[in-house]
């Protein structure tokens, strides 16, 4: 079995007749938002395809470099250092506000690259998309439908929103107040907050007019936002994206904080209808000592899905034959999505579920993802 590298000092990736992969992943310790389950995935995949016989009979390679999500310029850095390996494909980026400032050089590149973002600014043919670029999520204007369809069932008349003032943040806060309008909702308050935020009490205090709150925010800001729900006594259900079973399994709120909690993601595999993701959590488990989030479990398949490409493709270092492959493989092994296929914008996935965090957990409810071509 080939030894993936945890830093980023491999000196051989993008050899010619070999695959590698690059994760623009930051791990803990490179920015107060990094955790560990992005780089996890990747670790995991990669290993389970070399031990599967790599591709094309050879060992796959993995690089990470670490890669802002908030600093463009030092994003920026980071991304031209992973196309100077000239790697057979790229992964990374969870947050797409980074991204959208480096079209010109994705292009100029033309290295296919999975990213972690649901930003339809990236979808190819909007603003800052590349038919070099494909996501692994379903688009962000999902994420936000499904989460005010939550909100509702939750018993939400009024929605409130807090968000990180970044781009994530606010765009998601955008389609998500599309959505509360187009269901016949009322708007609450609306806060936005910095993503190194320390103290939240008077945002927090400003909520108690909604009687259900979207969590457009990262890890740190989210529990910090629980923490102190708990702290004054405020239990009205909250709703986030991937950043809640982030918060779960980081272990960075306690069983009471956690209890509003739910979170509308492209999978829970533990606790999921699916015998590959329960396996892939099994796996998990064993060797990172805790449940795999759905970010880790999508970078997995993103890696395997790109291994999958490669093998159609017949070629490591073809990087348009492989692109190619990645628009039109309808890849059924995920343990995420039960099928990965690009739509017309390279979103790559096309479903999603709503997990409570409360006692053990549990999926409240699953959404199908129309390809952007059908809405």
């Amino acid at each position: 079995m080939a030894l993936a590298s945890c830093g980023a000092d491999t000196s051989d990736a993008g050899s010619s007749d070999q695959a590698s992969i690059v994760g623009l992943i930051e791990i803990k310790g490179d920015s107060p938002n990094a955790l560990n389950d992005y780089n996890n995935g990747a670790q995991l995949a990669v290993d389970n395809v070399n031990a599967s016989g790599g591709v094309l009979g050879k060992p796959l390679k993995y690089e990470r470099i670490p890669a802002s999500v908030t600093d463009p310029q030092a994003a920026r850095t980071a991304y031209l250092k992973a196309v100077d390996e000239n790697p057979s494909a790229i992964i990374g980026f969870p947050g797409g506000g980074s991204l959208e400032a480096l079209t010109r050089d994705v292009d100029a590149a033309a290295i296919p690259m999975v990213h972690i973002s649901s930003d339809g600014k990236l979808a190819r043919g909007a603003e800052s998309g590349s038919e070099w670029l494909f996501s692994i999520n379903p688009d962000d204007t999902a994420r936000a439908t499904n989460a005010v369809a939550l909100a509702r069932k939750l018993g939400g008349k009024r929605i409130g929103i807090v968000a990180t003032d970044e781009t994530f943040g606010r765009v998601s806060t955008t389609n998500s107040i599309d959505a509360i309008e187009a269901a016949g909702l009322e708007l609450g308050t609306v806060r936005y907050v910095p993503p190194t935020a320390t103290d939240l009490t008077g945002t927090i205090l400003d909520m108690r007019d909604s009687d259900v709150i979207l969590s457009w925010t990262f890890p740190n800001v989210l529990a910090l936002q629980l923490n102190q729900m708990n702290q004054n006594g405020i239990q009205t259900p909250v709703i986030s994206g991937n950043s809640g079973p982030l918060v779960v399994a980081g272990n960075l709120v306690d069983d009471t904080a956690r209890r509003p909690l739910n979170a509308v993601t492209p999978c829970a595999p533990s606790i999921g209808d699916s015998a590959i993701g329960r396996t892939f959590a099994s796996e998990y488990q064993a060797r990172y000592g805790m449940t795999p989030t759905a970010s880790a479990t999508q970078v997995y398949d993103a890696v395997r899905l790109l291994a999958a490409a490669m093998e159609e493709a017949g070629t490591v270092s073809n990087h348009k034959a492989i692109a190619e492959s990645l628009r039109s493989i309808e890849w059924d092994q995920g343990a995420c999505a039960s099928v990965y296929k690009s739509d017309d914008a390279q979103f790559l996935g096309h479903q999603m579920v709503a997990e409570a965090f409360a006692g053990d957990g549990s999926i409240i409810d699953r959404y199908e993802v129309a390809p952007t071509s059908e809405r």
